[in-house]
Parts: C-alpha cells; sequence; structure tokens
C-alpha cells in the first residue's frame, strides 16, 4: 500500500502536478495539505475521476486538508481543529490522517504558543489511535533535529527548542518516523532555494507501533519539486507491506 503526503500549495494551482504524481507513483492514498478552498470550490470531480474517493475540510484562501483513496473511507473526522487542519479516516483497514501544523510566524509571538499548543493535543490525538494501524502524514512546520535545516546553528521558526520537544512528544508515545535520513522536503521559492538545496524537513509521516511493523520503504518524491508552476514542498512516499 502506498500512501504519498504532500502540501500542494493550491489545490488548483496543483491539479496538474498531483495528476503526474499520480500517474508516476500510483498510489492507494493521498494525504493533502495547504488545500486553500472552501468545500463548496473543492474539484472533487477531477479526483473522483482519476478514480478516487474523497474527504476534505477546507478554508478560504488558506489552510484545508483532503485525503485521497482508492478504498472507501469510513469513520471520517475532521473535528480536532475548527481551522482545517486535521481530517482522519478508515480506509482499507487503516487509518490515516493528514495534518497540517500552524506556522507558528516566528518564535515568541501568540501564533508560536498556538503551534505549540497543537502539537500537545495531537499528542493526546496520537495516543488515541496507538493501537491501531495509523499512519499520519503532513506538514508539521518543524525540523526535528539540526541536520533537518540547511543553516548551521539555525534556531527560528521550526528549529526552536520549544518546537522540537512539542514534536519529540510524538516519538515518546512510541510513534516513530521513517523518513528521518530522506532529506528536506520544503525549499523557499526565493534565491533558487530548491537548486541550492537550501531546505527544510518539515514534512513527516508518523507511524504507530503496528503500522511500523509494515512499513517497508519510502522516501522524498524531489522530482516533484521541478514540475511545472510546482508546491514549494515535495511529496513524501511511505510504503506499507
Amino acid at each position: 500500500m502506498k500512501i504519498i503526503s504532500w502540501n500542494v500549495n493550491s489545490i488548483r494551482a496543483r491539479i496538474e502536478s498531483i495528476f503526474e504524481v499520480a500517474q508516476r507513483e500510483n498510489p492507494d492514498v493521498f494525504l493533502l495539505q495547504e488545500t486553500r478552498v472552501e468545500d463548496s470550490q473543492f474539484p472533487a470531480e477531477s479526483f473522483e475521476d482519476f478514480g478516487y474517493n474523497l474527504a476534505f475540510k477546507g478554508q478560504k484562501s488558506r489552510n484545508g486538508v483532503a485525503i485521497f483513496s482508492k478504498y472507501l473511507l469510513e469513520e471520517v473526522n475532521s473535528s480536532f481543529s475548527e481551522e482545517a487542519r486535521y481530517i482522519e479516516a478508515l480506509t482499507n483497514g487503516i487509518f490515516v490522517a493528514s495534518i497540517y501544523v500552524p506556522n507558528g510566524q516566528e518564535v515568541g509571538v501568540p501564533q508560536y504558543f498556538g503551534k505549540l499548543d497543537f502539537l500537545r493535543d495531537l499528542k493526546e490525538k496520537f495516543l488515541d489511535f496507538k493501537n491501531e494501524i495509523f499512519i499520519a502524514g503532513g506538514d508539521y512546520n518543524v525540523a526535528p533535529y539540526p541536520k533537518d535545516i540547511y543553516i548551521d546553528g539555525y534556531e527560528g521558526i521550526a528549529g526552536s527548542m520549544s518546537e522540537r520537544e512539542a514534536i519529540k512528544c510524538l516519538r515518546d508515545v512510541g510513534y516513530k518516523d521513517p523518513l528521518e535520513d530522506q532529506g528536506f522536503t520544503w525549499w523557499s521559492y526565493r534565491q533558487r532555494g530548491f537548486e541550492k538545496d537550501n531546505g527544510f524537513r518539515i514534512d513527516q509521516f508518523y507511524l504507530s507501533p503496528q503500522a511500523q511493523e509494515l512499513f517497508c520503504d519510502g522516501g522524498v518524491l524531489r522530482y516533484a519539486r521541478k514540475l511545472n508552476k510546482p508546491s514549494d514542498h515535495a511529496p513524501i512516499l511511505c510504503e506499507l507491506k
């Protein structure tokens, strides 16, 4: 079973890119973030015609999460966050979640502390699913380790100690990030960030103990960052036995 997580940075702008990745990778499940569209304007037909069942929660021009699956989507729940930042579902016997953690803006501002609260609350959600096969993919907006940011000694947003401690709590309750050594997932559009590989690793999968037993492969699909009108994020891939 192949699962792709991707911050698409506007689904309507990235439809052709999603189709291209779908044709190339043939994933069973897409977990999308930052779709940036209200539910009434979501381009559902385009993806249903591609063979996916859909679940999504959107907002106008910001946030937005979605799950596409070749299998039925059951037990869909997006109540974790009032904003469109979390959606979960059961599909093919596996629980999946698409998560878009707040950016935080900068260290010390109210949005930053809201981000820490979101991550702490997420720990409780992960505990609820600890005994299930659960794969939570998304843009966590935290680079968990110093190696996950191209700037040596960086301590700004996404790399502060408090953010790293908050996301470590997800690992401390038994979850594993299987792509820790797969490299960056986000590069700025500015100053040739991708060409210089000036990146951050802020997109991750977290797998429950049972899901870890099924994991067989994964990685960062860097080629998607080179597509026409690319997202600033590359998709990440998780394959299960």
